[in-house]
């Protein structure tokens, strides 16, 4: 029994965000009526709404069926341009032995877009103030981007000032940029002035697009009302304490008392001795305070997320057992550090396993001759995982593999995948900034997407 596939797709440049329509064309070259299972290979079969299952394709003998598949490209940064391959297989459900693997290639084109906001939505100050703007380039390809920072209104008695101007951001990069606003005039009594500020931030992708973004500077008095009114009523007991002071008493003389003559009065006595408690007071409950807070942070470090090894995680597949898919997922809190990932397998020369990270594809091997992945992804977050697929068609004859362990049925698919790496805390004081990659050797090399099935 054979059976030939073809699989196209549109030639034009697809824009991520947008759809198209794969056709799949199935002949049936055998003398009996056959049923094909379906089953979609590579990135597009993990994008949202796709399923990997297409189902079954039933085809008269000496005939052939056509079926559309319909795929959405993700608008996510993560899908770089270029050409993307992938591969639809085709199984025989009279004789699984029977198996076709067509393959596509779509070409991803480039999209721009820019996310931009500041940090604090209102800030304010008598003479100035301070503030972030946040930059995230959403699309797919690197953007340059150049940004103007005004008050909206002409007469605002303001001066602002950006720490860069110009700069240009990678797919999916973030960035912080400072900004400075002086107020030139400044208002020594009286109320509180909003002025609104505008952020205008144009980029590569059109010279007619800007993305904007505002704030508001809260302009106060140097002196507010409740202060000067505290300053007003300071005043006028000064000035009544003098008066007071220089006016004669009980139509006596006043006389000069000093302290050198006959020492501190009482109530001067008292006075001091107030002040000096009050002191020691103060004192005293700065230092509660200090071993207070140190006490906190001592329980705050001891509760924190600590680093540890990845031990004793492994993935496993067995084909006899039904289990083609094995997971680990990065706990909550965690980030981890693959370092390795060392891969056992055995089964006919058709069996082919997978390992991936995340979306990244880190190796694809025949089980008969497994290979281990050769260099590892920077890290992956809390809640990516890796995941072993394992696809064992049956062999299309002749006698077992050699390289099968024994005892092991020809139709039979074992592998496994021992993982060491690092689990690293997000937050806490035990978390570690993320190593960026350092060159070509840091991207893996995985095989081909599919390899030929059948002899």
């Amino acid at each position: 029994m054979t059976v030939r596939a073809e699989l196209t797709v549109p030639e034009e440049v697809i824009t991520p965000g947008d759809s198209l329509t794969a056709h799949l064309r199935v002949w049936n070259e055998s003398r009996i009526v056959d049923a094909y299972r379906l089953t979609l290979i590579g990135p597009p079969a993990n994008w949202p709404n796709a399923e990997a299952d297409l189902g079954q394709l039933p085809v008269y003998p000496g005939n052939h069926e056509k079926i559309n598949i319909p795929l959405a490209l993700p608008r996510h940064s993560d899908l770089p341009p270029g050409p993307l391959t992938f591969a639809v297989q085709v199984t025989s459900v009279e004789d699984p032995r029977t198996v076709a693997v067509p393959e596509a290639t779509l070409c991803v084109g480039e999209f721009h877009d820019l996310d931009v906001k500041p940090v604090r939505p209102r800030v304010g100050g008598a003479l100035g103030s301070t503030n972030l703007i946040l930059l995230e380039n959403t699309g797919n390809a690197t953007t340059t981007v150049r940004l103007h920072l005004a008050p909206e209104a002409p007469d605002a008695p303001l001066r602002t000032r950006l720490r860069r101007t110009r700069l240009a951001l990678d797919a999916g990069e973030e960035a912080r940029i400072g900004l400075s606003v002086r107020v030139t005039s400044p208002v020594p009594v009286g109320t509180a002035a909003d002025w609104k500020i505008g952020v205008r931030v144009r980029g590569g992708w059109g010279a007619e697009e800007e993305r904007t973004a505002e704030f508001v500077h809260r302009q106060r008095p140097l002196l507010p009302k409740q202060a000067l009114k505290a300053l007003i009523a300071l005043t006028a007991v000064a000035v009544a304490a003098v008066a007071l002071w220089l006016s004669p008493v009980g139509g006596k003389k006043p006389t000069v008392k000093t302290e050198s003559d006959k020492g501190p009065s009482q109530v001067e006595a008292v006075q001091q001795a107030e002040k000096k408690a009050a002191d020691e007071k103060k004192k005293q409950e700065d230092a509660q305070k200090k071993a207070e807070d140190k006490a906190k942070k001592e329980k705050e470090d001891a509760g924190a997320l600590k680093k540890k090894p990845l031990d004793g995680v492994s993935l496993a597949t067995d084909s006899k057992a039904k289990k083609l898919t094995d997971e680990y997922t990065v706990p909550k809190g965690y980030r981890l550090v693959l370092k390795a990932a060392q891969i056992t397998a055995a089964g006919p020369t058709t069996g082919i396993l997978i390992l991936k990270a995340g979306i990244q594809r880190l190796v694809t091997t025949p089980v008969a001759a497994p290979q281990s992945p050769s260099a590892m992804p920077p890290s992956l977050k809390e809640g990516e995982k890796i995941s072993l697929q394992l696809n064992c068609p049956a062999p299309t004859g002749g006698a077992p593999s050699p390289s099968a362990s024994p005892g092991l049925q020809p139709s039979d698919c074992i592998a496994t995948a021992a993982l060491t790496g690092d689990l690293i805390p997000l937050k806490g004081p035990n978390a570690e900034p993320e190593t960026p990659p350092s060159g070509p050797a840091s991207q893996p090399q995985s095989a081909p997407l599919t390899q030929e099935l059948t002899r």
